[in-house]
C-alpha cells in the first residue's frame, strides 16, 4: 500500500523517546508536530533541538533515500537554513522502527529555527527574499542526481499536469470547471510542446507557507526551508512556478508580488527566456492541479468538507488572473527575469530607429506650431480632454499672428500620468493600482483631420469600441521588420469614415489616407484628437488595446508599447513647457545685452537644438534653416562634434608650441586653392581674417588706401566697418573714410549696366579705375588693396557679370595693389560648380579670406596668401594670435573638409541649387512681384519689386514673406541695399526635399499676398 492508503504512525511519546535514546543517544522533551502522512516530533535536548521523523509504513524507501542524499548534498553546498541529517549511533542515515501498521524509517534532523512564513506579515521585501532563497536552492541542486528522484506518475509533479486533466469534471462549480478546462487547453496547446526543450534538475516542489522559515529577528528575510517529501526530478522552472503559486495566494498586488519573487530568484539563479515565457502558465497549472486533485479527493471522500474549503484561495487567485490578459503576465515574467517584456521589443525599436517614415498627419507635426497639452497642472485653466470646453481652450492657445492656413497641434505625451483615467475600465483585478500612464501620443487637431499611414502594412482590425472614454472608431495596422518580426500601430478616436477607408486584410502604403479625426459623438467622448501608439505584441487583444498602463509596471508597458515617437519623431520639447519662453528672454536680454545686437523676426525664436538643415525651438517645432551658411555641413554634424570633443579631451593650447594639426590642416586647406596661394594664417572670425588680410596688404605695399565695393560688408570691427559701406553709409554710420574709395556695385539687375555679359563686367570694372585715380590724386599713391566678396551677400546675393573681377584685378595689380577675395560667405563649395566663389570669375586672388563655414560654427577663420606676400609681411613686427590655430580649431577644420569631401556636398550644392533656381524661375513666371532670380549653387536670392519696369522695391512685401514662411516653419531673411531680396544660404546638407519645402512655403506666401492684391 502507498503512504496515502496506510494510516500514519501514532506512537506515544514514551515510545518515541525510547527510539531517540536507543538510536541517537539523545534524551529530552518531545513535542508533536503536524504531519499529513508521517509522525514527527520536536526533540529538545541539551545538545540542541531536533526533529524526530517516523515515516509512514507505506512510504517508498527510495524516496527516503533521495531525501537523505539531498540533505547531505545541500549541506556540502553550504546552503543555510536546511535540516541537517544526524547519523545514528550505528553510523547510518536512519533506523527502522515499527509504526503499528508495519515497519517505518526513523530519521533525526536538526531543527531549523524561526517562525513559519504562514505566520509572518507579508511584504515585497519578504517575497523577494523568498525568491532569492529558492534561487539559491535551485543553484545548489544543479548537478545533483539520484535514481530515486525519477518518479513517473507522481501526482504533484508539474511535468505530469496532463495526468489530472480529466479530473476537471470533478470540480463542482460549472463556471470554475470552465475556467480550469480552458487552462488545460491552453497548457496543452502552448506550454506542453515547449517543455522538452527546457532544463531539468531535482526539485523541492513544495515551498508553501508552512515549509518556509523566516528570520525571527527579521521576518522579511527568508531563512530556511523544510519538508523535502515532494522532491522529484522535473523541469527546473517548475521550482519557481510552484513557489509563485503559493506566494501569490491572497497577495493584494499580484504584479508586485510576482515581480518580487521572480526578480529575487533570477538574481541567484538566472532563467532562460523560454523558461520565463512558460512560467506564468506553469504557475497557474500548479493551482489548477491542486483544485483538480482536491476535487477528486472530495468526490472520493464525500464527508470531508475540508478538501473543498481549502480550494478557496487557489480558485480566488485563478479567478483574479482570469480577468487580466495572460500574455501581459507572460510579458511581466520576461521583464522580471531580465529580458525585454516581449520578444519583438528590441527589434522593433532598432527597426524604427533606422526607418524612413511618413507623417501621420499633414502638415508634418514635426514642423507645425504646437502646444504641449499637459495634464500635470502646467496649464491650470485647461479643461479635461473629455470636457467639451477643451476645444475652445485649445483654439485660444493658437499663437497670435499664425496664418489661418498654417496648422496648429496640441501634443499629449507618451508616459504622462493622467488622473482622468478614473473609470472602471482602467481598474485592474490583479492590483489596487490603476492604469494611469498614457501609452500613446495624442495629436489634437480639428475633427476631420486626415490620418495617413506612416509605414507600409496591412489592416489587422477596424473596430468601434463604444464604451465611454474608449477609442470609439479604432484602426490597427500590422507591420513587419526586415527580419520578419511583426509589430502593430493603433489609431484611436477616429471618425465614422474609417470603415470606408480601411478593411481587415487590406494592404496600405506609407502615406495612404487611412482615417480622419473623429468628433465627440464617435470618438469615445473626447476632444477631437488622434491617439497613436505602437505595439510590439498584441498580447491576447483583438480590435482594441490598452491605452494606459501602470506606473509601477512602466518598464513592462514600455516594452509592449514602445514610445510612439519612434515614428512621429517629435522633439522632446513638444511635450514640455519651457519655463523661460522668448518673451521672458527678450526682457532679460533688454537688461543684459546691448540693444544694437539685433534679433530676427517679428515673433522671436528661441532655438534649443539643431540637426542637419533643421533648427528646433523651445516648443519642439522644427524649422528648416534656409539661411544659415555658418553651419556649413549642417547643425551639430556628428563628425565635427566628435572632432571637437576628442581634441578638447587631449590638448588645446596656443601656437607657441609645435603641432602637426596646424600643419596638416594648412596643407590640406591650401591644396584646395589655385596658383601660389600656399601660406596660411589662422584666426577666430571673418572679421579678424579681413583685418589681417588688409594688414598684410598694407604692410607689403606700404600704403593704406583701399578700394571697396558699394554695399560691401567685411566685418564688425572698427577697421572693417571703415571698409564696409553697408555699415558706414547706413543709419548710425559716419562719413566715408579718406583712405577708402567706393567702386560702383556691379549689379547686373538693378545697376546701370544690365545683364551678365563681359561687356557689362568691363563697364563696371571701369569704375575701379576711377577709384584708383581718385586715390592717387588724393593720397599721392595707388591703392594698397582691392577687397571684394566673390559674390555679394549683403548686397543682395548678387553674382557679378562675367569678367568683372578679372578686369578689376588687372587694374589694381597694374598699380601694385593687392587683390583680396572675401570668401567668408561663399567659399567651401557653396557655389556648386567651383570650390571658391572667385573661381566663377576665372581669377586667382593674392589673398583669400575665409570664415563662417570653415568651422561649421566653431570660431575659426583663415587668411591664405602667397609666400612672397608672407615674406613681405614678416617685417620684424611679430604676428601672434592667442587662439588662432589652436589644436581644437584645427581638428574642427579638418573634420569640416572630411564632411564636404566625404558626403559630396559641393556636388549636392550644385544639384540642389539648380533645382531651387529652377523652381524660383517657375514662381517668377506666375508672380509679378518677383523681379529677379539669381545665384549659384546654394547661394541664391529673389529680388522683389512692385513694378518690373521701374524696379520699385517691394521691401515691405519681402519682410512679410520672410515672416510668413517663418510661420510655416522655414527660416530665411532679406538683404540688399533696399532690403527687398529674399536670401537663401542654407547648410550644405540641404537637399531637394528641403528645397521643395522652402519653395512650397514661398508659393503659399506669394499666393496669400496675391489674394490680398499685393502680388
Amino acid at each position: 500500500m502507498s503512504a496515502f492508503e496506510t494510516p500514519p504512525p501514532a506512537l506515544d511519546a514514551t515510545a518515541l523517546a525510547e527510539l531517540a535514546r536507543r538510536h541517537w543517544g539523545l534524551s529530552g522533551t518531545l513535542s508533536p508536530l503536524i504531519s499529513e502522512r508521517d509522525q514527527n516530533a520536536r526533540l529538545e535536548t541539551d545538545a540542541g533541538r531536533f526533529v524526530l521523523k517516523l515515516s509512514n509504513a507505506g512510504e517508498d524507501r527510495g524516496q527516503l533515500a533521495v531525501q537523505a542524499a539531498v540533505l547531505r548534498h545541500l549541506e556540502a553546498q553550504g546552503l543555510a537554513g536546511i535540516p541537517r541529517l544526524i547519523p545514528t549511533l550505528a553510523g547510518g542515515d536512519a533506523a527502522e522502527a515499527e509504526t503499528g501498521f508495519g515497519p517505518g524509517v526513523l530519521r533525526l534532523v536538526t531543527w531549523v529555527d524561526g517562525p513559519l512564513l504562514s505566520g509572518a506579515a507579508r511584504s515585497i521585501a519578504q517575497l523577494s527574499s523568498l525568491g532569492a532563497y529558492m534561487g539559491r536552492l535551485t543553484r545548489a541542486l544543479q548537478g545533483f542526481g539520484h535514481p530515486g528522484a525519477f518518479r513517473p506518475g507522481f501526482l504533484w509533479s508539474l511535468d505530469n499536469a496532463s495526468d489530472v486533466a480529466d479530473w476537471v469534471d470533478d470540480i463542482a462549480d460549472p463556471g470554475r470547471r470552465t475556467l480550469v478546462r480552458a487552462l488545460f487547453a491552453r497548457y496543452g496547446a502552448r506550454i506542453a510542446p515547449r517543455l522538452s526543450g527546457l532544463r531539468v534538475s531535482v526539485l523541492h516542489q513544495d515551498a508553501n507557507d508552512n515549509n518556509v522559515i523566516v528570520d525571527a529577528a527579521d521576518p522579511g528575510r527568508v531563512a530556511g526551508l523544510i519538508d523535502f517529501g515532494d522532491m522529484a526530478h522535473g523541469r527546473t522552472i517548475n521550482e519557481l512556478a510552484i513557489t509563485l503559486a503559493y506566494a501569490l495566494l491572497d497577495a493584494p498586488d499580484l504584479y508586485a508580488a510576482a515581480r518580487a519573487v521572480i526578480a529575487g530568484y533570477v538574481a541567484e539563479f538566472p532563467i532562460t527566456v523560454d523558461e520565463a515565457e512558460v512560467l506564468f502558465d506553469l504557475m497557474r497549472m500548479r493551482l489548477a492541479m491542486s483544485v483538480c486533485i482536491s476535487s477528486r479527493r472530495a468526490r472520493e471522500n464525500p464527508g470531508n468538507d475540508y478538501l473543498t474549503i481549502s480550494q478557496a484561495p487557489a480558485f480566488a487567485l485563478l479567478e483574479r488572473f482570469d480577468r487580466i490578459d495572460p500574455e501581459f503576465m507572460v510579458a511581466l515574467c520576461r521583464k522580471a527575469a531580465g529580458f525585454d517584456a516581449t520578444r519583438g521589443a528590441g527589434a522593433v525599436r532598432d527597426h524604427l530607429g533606422r526607418l524612413a517614415v511618413s507623417p501621420v498627419v499633414l502638415p508634418d507635426p514635426a514642423r507645425a506650431a504646437r502646444i504641449a497639452v499637459l495634464t500635470d497642472g502646467t496649464h491650470p485653466d485647461m479643461p479635461a480632454f473629455s470636457d467639451r470646453t477643451f476645444d475652445g481652450w485649445l483654439a485660444a492657445q493658437r499663437p497670435a499672428g499664425l496664418p489661418d492656413g498654417v496648422a496648429f497641434y496640441g501634443f499629449g505625451p507618451y508616459g504622462e500620468k493622467r488622473s482622468v483615467y478614473a473609470a472602471d475600465q482602467f481598474a485592474d483585478a490583479a492590483s489596487p493600482e490603476r492604469r494611469t500612464h498614457h501609452t500613446g501620443i495624442d495629436i489634437f487637431a480639428p475633427k476631420g483631420t486626415p490620418v495617413h499611414a506612416p509605414l507600409p502594412g496591412k489592416v489587422l482590425s477596424v473596430t468601434y469600441n463604444a464604451d465611454p472614454l474608449d477609442y470609439g472608431h479604432t484602426l490597427i495596422l500590422e507591420h513587419e521588420t526586415p527580419g520578419g518580426v511583426p509589430f502593430w500601430t493603433l489609431y484611436g478616436h477616429l471618425a465614422g469614415t474609417l470603415p470606408g477607408l480601411a478593411q481587415p486584410g487590406q494592404r496600405v502604403a506609407a502615406g495612404d489616407l487611412i482615417a480622419h479625426f473623429g468628433d465627440w459623438h464617435e470618438n469615445g467622448g473626447w476632444s477631437p484628437h488622434l491617439h497613436f501608439q505602437i505595439m510590439s505584441d498584441m498580447l491576447s487583444q483583438s480590435g482594441n488595446f490598452f491605452g494606459v498602463g501602470h506606473e509601477s509596471l512602466w518598464d513592462v508597458w514600455s516594452d509592449i508599447i514602445p514610445d510612439a515617437n519612434l515614428i512621429l519623431r517629435l522633439a522632446p520639447e513638444s511635450f514640455a513647457v519651457d519655463p523661460e519662453p522668448p518673451a521672458d528672454l527678450m526682457a532679460r536680454r533688454a537688461r543684459s545685452i546691448g540693444p544694437s545686437l539685433s534679433v530676427s523676426y517679428d515673433e522671436k525664436l528661441k532655438m534649443v537644438r539643431g540637426q542637419g538643415p533643421w533648427l528646433i525651438d523651445h516648443t519642439g517645432r522644427r524649422y528648416l534653416d534656409a539661411v544659415n551658411n555658418i553651419t556649413h555641413v549642417g547643425h551639430c554634424h556628428p563628425h565635427v562634434v566628435a572632432a571637437i570633443a576628442r581634441q578638447a579631451g587631449i590638448l588645446n593650447t596656443n601656437t607657441r608650441y609645435l603641432s602637426e594639426l596646424m600643419l596638416d590642416y594648412s596643407d590640406r586647406l591650401t591644396a584646395k586653392l589655385p596658383g601660389d596661394l600656399k601660406v596660411a594664417y589662422f584666426v577666430n572670425s571673418g572679421t579678424e581674417a579681413n583685418e589681417l588680410a588688409l594688414r598684410i596688404a598694407r604692410t607689403a605695399t606700404g600704403r593704406k588706401s583701399t578700394v571697396v565695393l558699394d554695399w560691401a560688408y567685411h566685418g564688425n570691427s572698427g577697421g572693417m566697418v571703415d571698409v564696409s559701406p553697408y555699415k558706414f553709409k547706413r543709419k548710425g554710420g559716419y562719413p566715408q573714410p579718406g583712405f577708402v574709395e567706393i567702386a560702383a556695385f556691379p549689379d547686373p539687375y538693378r545697376g546701370p549696366h544690365k545683364g551678365m555679359s563681359a561687356a557689362s563686367g568691363q563697364a563696371y570694372a571701369a569704375d575701379v579705375a576711377r577709384c584708383l585715380d581718385a586715390l592717387r590724386a588724393r593720397t599721392g599713391s595707388g591703392a594698397a588693396a582691392f577687397i571684394a566678396e566673390s559674390i555679394s551677400g549683403v548686397g543682395g546675393q548678387v553674382v557679378y557679370p562675367d569678367g568683372y573681377l578679372a578686369a578689376a584685378y588687372k587694374l589694381v595689380r597694374a598699380e601694385g595693389g593687392i587683390c583680396i577675395a572675401d570668401e567668408v560667405q561663399c567659399g567651401f563649395g557653396r557655389v556648386g560648380s567651383a570650390f571658391w566663389g572667385f573661381e566663377l570669375q576665372g581669377v586667382v586672388p593674392d589673398i583669400v579670406v575665409m570664415g563662417k563655414p570653415i568651422g561649421n560654427g566653431h570660431p575659426l577663420a583663415a587668411v591664405v596668401t602667397t609666400p612672397e606676400l608672407a615674406a613681405r609681411f614678416a617685417n620684424g613686427m611679430e604676428y601672434f594670435n592667442s587662439f588662432g590655430g589652436n589644436p581644437v580649431s584645427m581638428a574642427v577644420g579638418l573634420a569640416v573638409l572630411d564632411v564636404i569631401e566625404g558626403e559630396g556636398l559641393q556636388q549636392k550644392a550644385l544639384a540642389t541649387g539648380a533645382h531651387m533656381l529652377g523652381r524660383f524661375a517657375q514662381m517668377a513666371a506666375r508672380h509679378s512681384l518677383i523681379g529677379d532670380v539669381r545665384g549659384r549653387g546654394l547661394f541664391s536670392g529673389i529680388e522683389l519689386v512692385r513694378d518690373r519696369a521701374t524696379l520699385d522695391p517691394a521691401t515691405e512685401e519681402a519682410g512679410w514673406i520672410v515672416n510668413h514662411i517663418r510661420q510655416q516653419g522655414v527660416l530665411a531673411s532679406t538683404d540688399g541695399p533696399l532690403d527687398n531680396v529674399l536670401k537663401f544660404k542654407p547648410p550644405m546638407v540641404f537637399g531637394q526635399n528641403e528645397a521643395d519645402i522652402l519653395c512650397d512655403a514661398l508659393e503659399t506666401a506669394f499666393a496669400e499676398l496675391a489674394a490680398r492684391g499685393r502680388a
